[in-house]
């Protein structure tokens, strides 16, 4: 009789999703869908963390709406406050209490694509058409010319949004940059006289013209992300000092959404219009190309971008994305086709993109990252902890499928015997095995249960695993499915339903048939 082969998959999904290029000439590390899944340390394929509300009573205060940005505010004993916008209000707390609305008395809230910073127990909200507030724990929230007693030097032509460096509150509007008077000034957070000042880019722009986006600051460079150039300034640790000055402009692309912006320690990633990019090692060697991190799902991801911009009419201000240093990844929500793109930061593929999966049908409105490195998630009715293996007690759909995988010999017909998979987690939860093959619209599909046991009765060194799987149970479990065809695609799903639940590796054990 003949012997069946085996044809393994290690590490399946490790290289993210990519559906740019042909499945059969791809790595079978490439994903062809990933959905609710992260990459993790050890390069599993495994289920995304779920999140916990912690807000109580936040229905009687946002009345069905969501929490659509967030901010710490670190007050001068070094306690923090979390402060929060939804429903045309601003708040305060709502992490393990109730909300408590802040709002100045007689200020007219128009919408909610607040953006902020906190400096020396000062905290600043801004967002276009809205006058600035200040925020203190002495005096709680104020419009910034009742906190200062200022004229600022903007006007009544309001920031649209801001960032705290070197000492200073830097923001922006469309065509100039104004930075605050500094800590060491009796009228701060001022963006009046003392040392305040403002920065007008437009003679170093190309055709004098392009609407400034967000700001960032990086070492000592003042990073000005236009809609279609970047302009770099150095000195900006001393913006009335003789060295701040112009050090370069990249023509040609821009940030579209000012809350793409995230610092990952050495790096900026950003939304440009052909998808997100990397910006720091173009600053440090300019020899060297900005990475594009999406260009494995280019059409899918700007796909999203279309929806968005179709629906919002142009704007993209409710785009909101974050870094976790604890998880090593950015996520970028699109609240509005209710979708997150996850991209591991560990470490970037041969070609320089990034390793992405989805999240699909995943409301995340705004996100915040805390110093003590937790990740919260504007949710409708409050604040959402990212946190445990389920969705606020609900269960969420983990799904993988390969691309089609010809296993080096596209001539060979492959007739199925048996699918194996090595697993980690989800004792007693629902697993199902699903098998394509020669490119055809339906799956079969073979369901199973995890059974529960113990790490030891599963021998944990034969996989290597030992040193870090431990009080996780490792299961190998096989089913017997059908099914020929020269090419093959294996995925999974399974509803995760409070228990970690990653996959190590797929092994199909097959006959081979006649050339053809």
């Amino acid at each position: 009789m003949k012997q069946l082969e085996t044809l393994s998959i290690v590490a399946p999904g490790f290289f993210g999703l990519n559906t740019q290029e042909s499945g059969v000439t791809l790595s079978p590390n490439f994903a062809q869908l990933a959905d609710n899944v992260v990459i993790d340390k050890y390069g599993r394929l495994g289920a995304r963390k779920g999140w916990t509300m912690q807000t109580t009573s936040g229905a009687s205060e946002l009345n069905g709406n969501a929490i659509q940005y967030m901010l710490e505010h670190t007050n001068a004993g070094d306690t923090l406050t979390i402060l929060s916008a939804g429903n045309n209000k601003i708040f305060k707390n709502g992490i393990g209490s109730t909300l408590t609305n802040i709002t100045p008395a007689g200020y007219t809230i128009t919408n909610n694509d607040w953006d902020g910073a906190c400096l020396y127990a000062h905290s600043i909200l801004v967002q276009p058409g809205q006058e600035p507030i200040i925020y203190t724990q002495a005096g709680g929230a104020e419009k910034i010319t009742t906190h200062t007693g200022k004229t600022q030097n903007f006007g009544t032509n309001y920031l649209d949004g801001v960032i705290a460096a070197w000492g200073r509150f830097w923001g922006f509007t469309k065509d100039a940059v104004y930075w605050s008077t500094d800590i060491a000034d009796q009228y701060f957070p001022t963006f009046s006289e003392g040392t305040s000042g403002v920065l007008n880019i437009a003679a170093v722009l190309p055709d004098s013209t392009d609407d400034i986006k967000a700001i960032a600051a990086f070492n000592n460079f003042l990073i000005i992300f236009c809609q279609h150039n970047i302009v770099i300034y150095k000195g900006a640790e001393n913006p009335i000092g003789f060295n701040f000055q112009l050090h370069d402009v990249i023509v040609g692309v821009g940030c579209i959404a000012h809350k793409s912006v995230q610092h990952t320690g050495n790096d900026i990633i950003f939304l440009s219009d052909t998808g997100l990019r990397s910006l720091g090692r173009l600053i440090q060697e300019k020899s060297l190309p900005m990475r594009d991190l999406t260009k494995n799902i280019r059409d899918d991801f700007l796909k999203d971008v279309t929806a968005v911009l179709a629906v919002t009419g142009g704007d993209l201000s409710r785009v909101n994305s974050v870094y976790s240093e604890r998880d090593a990844f950015y996520l970028i929500s699109f609240p509005t086709t209710k979708t997150v793109y996850c991209l591991d930061m560990r470490a970037p593929l041969e070609d320089g993109a990034a390793r992405v999966t989805g999240w699909y049908n995943y409301f995340a409105y705004s996100f915040l990252r805390t110093k003590d490195r937790n990740i919260y998630i504007g949710k409708l009715n409050g604040i959402g902890k990212y946190s445990g293996y389920s969705d606020n007690g609900e269960t969420y759909r983990l799904r993988y499928f390969s691309h089609y995988i010809d296993f080096n010999a596209p001539t060979t017909t492959k007739i199925l015997k048996q699918i194996g998979l090595t697993i980690l987690g989800g004792a007693n939860q629902q697993f199902t095995i699903k098998v394509g093959t020669d490119y055809t619209a339906s799956h079969t599909s073979y369901a199973f249960t995890i059974p529960a046991g113990s790490v030891s009765e599963y021998g944990l060194s034969e996989y290597n695993l030992a040193s870090y799987t431990a009080g996780v149970l490792l299961d190998r479990i096989k089913s017997s499915v059908g099914g020929s065809g020269t090419s093959v695609q294996i995925g999974f799903e399974a509803d995760v339903n409070g228990s970690e639940l990653s996959v190590q590796k797929i092994d199909a054990f097959i006959k081979t048939g006649r050339m053809i």
